[in-house]
């Protein structure tokens, strides 16, 4: 019986390490290479985080401006907005599904039948 354990750290007796793990959907921004930007030119860019690959600490973005999917290893992620956003978008689910279940009716008495 594992317990609360992972089924990799019950065999290898150790935890496993997801320091690498990250938010999908979440902002990410990294630097062009030096050929790839002119003078006066912004030299970092914004995408969208998406996936993992199989190297380690390779990260799948998608790219808004050019609407590809490309590989980059050093990026600077914004997890911050993006739990934010999360959050926001659950506060206003919460809210909606409150609108739509039905309110139960409280029985009411008449003050005429307690008197009786």
């Amino acid at each position: 019986m594992l317990g609360m354990k992972t089924p990799e750290e019950e065999f290898f007796g150790k935890r496993p390490d997801v320091g690498h793990f990250r938010i999908f959907g979440s902002s990410v921004y990294f630097h062009l290479t030096k050929d790839a930007w002119k003078k006066l030119e912004l030299t970092v860019e914004l995408g969208l985080f998406v996936g993992y690959t199989d190297t380690p600490h390779n990260y799948q973005v998608y790219l808004p401006t050019s609407q590809r999917t490309m590989v980059y290893r050093d990026l600077k992620f914004d997890e911050k907005k993006a739990m934010r956003v999360s959050l926001k978008r659950d506060l206003q689910l919460r809210d909606v599904e409150e609108l739509l279940v039905p309110k139960e009716e409280e029985p009411q008495t008449d003050v005429e039948q307690l008197h009786a």
